[in-house]
């Protein structure tokens, strides 16, 4: 299915929706090594829209009555941007509804972007386009795009291009965005801190006597990776607010597995005294790397222990397999701000096309989402806002948490 269309006078172009079949799965299309080209090419591209990484999450995911597809521009000189449409389920209590919400199915854009010739932009709005046009006529319930940075040409294209009647909906809505650009040199990166917050961090590590960074890249390493990630993980906060972030199962270890062996996977494991005590899931590609998704054991929260791993994996980043930036991905936080030199804004964006359905979902969740902003000023009002989010992260333990702040 395609459509044709024309960016500029005298340069035709063909818009086109495809199933991801055997061919593409087996790698004998000539669409998978398009793809695999645009995103080798593609500077901004992350790994997880490298072709292999998206096929093997589909291969190992839920079933879905949506089928995946490829949304694709071409001309007569060839494939000129990509995308890759995957079934995506979904409750709406995710999404900050009232309890008694409902399961919804959609698609949502792997990796969150399209890969386009460098140069190329000029076509993320014509891909978005057909996407639309591909989640209403399939009856999905919505397009979803995580953490998409305000500064990206698909949020550029969405900004112009939303056709009339569709809904857009940011639970969380556009937050600050940090990153880090790395030196060459560690020095070079922390002479940014004065002294004394240098001595304020020393004086942390200490607390936990011997410590310990292990990176994982290697293949050989995913399991026991996932396991110690595992076994912490069902003791943070993460798990207790939102549910069980490392499950090491199947569909993990296989997407985990497939990154290691494109040399996109970076994770760290840190231990204090010999004994594992947080986690860090990370990819790195294209000169950047990605910052996942983050666990420490609760009873060592007093000591900021996310905090002095990343103070390594920091140093590690700078002086092996070197990394251009550090992106913290989307969501801010005061450790974030703290170690960032670089700020940008980016949301999740939920788009609900223009049926009965989408415009009453997107109505419910704007309802919703209004309760829990005026719930969150009353919280700031009264004081509390330190207090109810430590109360949230660790129940009946946060009173017995100190805060050591590292800040000027």
């Amino acid at each position: 299915m395609s459509t044709a269309t024309a960016l500029s006078p005298g340069t035709a172009t063909r818009v086109g929706v495809e199933p991801i079949d055997a061919g593409i799965v087996q790698h004998v299309a000539q669409r998978y090594w398009d793809w695999r080209r645009l995103y080798d090419a593609d500077a901004s591209a992350c790994p997880l829209q490298h072709p292999d990484v998206v096929l093997t999450d589909l291969e190992h995911g839920p079933r879905s009555s949506l089928t995946p597809v490829l949304v694709s521009l071409a001309s007569d000189a060839g494939c000129r941007g990509i995308g890759a449409l995957v079934p995506k389920l979904v409750h709406t209590r995710r999404l900050g509804a009232a309890p008694l919400g409902r399961r919804l199915q959609g698609y949502r854009l792997a990796g969150n972007g399209y890969a386009v010739d460098p140069g190329d932009s000029d076509v993320v709005a014509e891909l978005l386009r057909k996407s639309l046009t591909q989640v209403q006529v399939s009856g999905s319930s919505f397009l979803l795009m995580e953490d998409l940075d305000d500064a990206a040409p698909l949020s550029q294209a969405l900004a112009g291009n939303l056709p009339p009647g569709w809904s857009m909906f940011q639970h969380a809505g556009s937050q600050p965005r940090r990153r880090i650009q790395l030196p060459l040199s560690p020095d070079e990166y922390w002479q940014k801190f004065s002294s004394k917050t240098r001595q304020t961090f020393r004086r942390k590590l200490k607390k936990f006597g011997e410590t310990r960074l292990e990176r994982i890249t290697d293949v050989v390493d995913v399991p026991r990776f996932l396991e110690a990630a595992h076994a912490i993980s069902i003791h943070t906060w993460q798990t207790r607010q939102f549910g069980l972030r490392i499950r090491n199962d199947v569909a993990e270890l296989a997407q985990f597995t497939k990154l290691a062996e494109l040399g996109l996977l970076r994770c760290y494991l840190w231990y204090v005294e010999g004994r594992p005590v947080a986690f860090t899931v990370g990819n790195q590609d294209h000169g950047c790397f990605h910052y996942e998704e983050v666990g420490y054991l609760a009873e060592f929260a007093r000591f900021s222990p996310g905090q002095m791993m990343l103070i390594q994996m920091i140093d590690d980043l700078i002086t092996h397999h070197h990394a251009d930036w550090f992106d913290f991905g989307g969501g801010d936080a005061d450790y974030k701000e703290l170690f960032a030199n670089h700020t940008s804004r980016s949301g999740t964006v939920w788009l609900f096309p223009p049926t009965l359905s989408g415009r009453l979902t997107a109505t419910h969740l704007q309802l919703c989402l209004r309760g829990r902003q005026w719930t969150r000023s009353l919280i700031q009002r009264s004081g509390w806002t330190t207090r109810f989010r430590q109360w949230v992260r660790y129940g009946a333990k946060a009173q017995k948490l100190t805060t050591e702040s590292p800040s000027e």
